[in-house]
Order: C-alpha cells, then structure tokens, then sequence
C-alpha cells in the first residue's frame, strides 16, 4: 500500500510540473507573438519554406520521382482499388459455376477480339485474290 500511495504521489508531483512546463511555454510563445521582428521571421521563414517545397516539387516532377504527397494520394487510392478487388472476390465466392463461368467469357472475348485483328487482313487478302483472279480459290 505504501507503493501505491508512493506512485499517486509521483504521479501528482510529474502532473505538476509538465503543467508548469506547459504554462511556461505558453508565456514564451504569446511573449514572442506579441514581437513584430519574431512573428515578420516567422512569416518570411514560411513563404520561404513554401518556395523551397514548390521548387522540390518542381524538381522531382522533371525528374520523374512522385512528390511524397501524391505518392499518400495513390497509397489511398491503391487501398481502395484493393478493398473493391476483395468484394469482388469474396462475392463469387459463395457459388462456383458463376465464378468458373466468367474467366472462359473473359478469356473468350480476349481471344476472339485477338482473331478478328489477325483473321481480317487474311481475309481480304483472300477476296483480293479471289475476286482478282476470277476462278482460283481463296486457299491456293
């Protein structure tokens, strides 16, 4: 019990004396606000912060590096693009014939669209041929 009664006592005296720390700062903060030289520091030490943070953007964008801002930015938007892609993922989940029926679709589509590109010059080439020729077929 005496432990205790040791550590609400140190407890109490840490108390104390970060709110007279705080207090202390706080003084010294009005003090220095309330000087015209100080806060005019403090204003051109801002603008210049903001010219040097412009120029680094700058800099980095010619560069080719991302900003640690637009690097957050795309962080966020990664985040979600993830969170969509599991509901996406755990939605199919329950049944098995919609999810094994949409990848050959895809598939299909992808392959399909993939013939028409390499099928069509073949088969103009061929009418070509077969409408220059006259007799002769498309195949030989």
């Amino acid at each position: 019990m005496a432990e205790n009664g040791k550590q609400e006592g140190e407890t109490g005296v840490i108390t104390k004396l970060s709110k007279a720390g705080e207090d202390a700062v706080n003084r010294l903060v009005e003090e220095l606000g309330r000087n015209e030289r100080v806060s005019d520091a403090v204003a051109r030490a801002l603008a210049a912060k903001g010219k040097v943070d412009d120029a680094t953007r700058r800099t980095l964008g010619q560069v080719g590096v991302a900003a640690a801002d637009e690097i957050k930015d795309l962080r966020k938007h990664l985040e979600r693009l993830e969170k969509r892609l599991a509901a996406l993922e755990q939605k199919p989940a329950g049944t098995s014939k919609p999810t094994s029926a949409a990848k050959p679709k895809t598939a299909a589509k992808k392959t399909t669209g993939t013939a028409k590109r390499t099928s069509s010059p073949a088969k103009g080439s061929a009418a070509k041929k077969s409408s220059g020729g006259g007799s002769t077929p498309a195949g030989g």
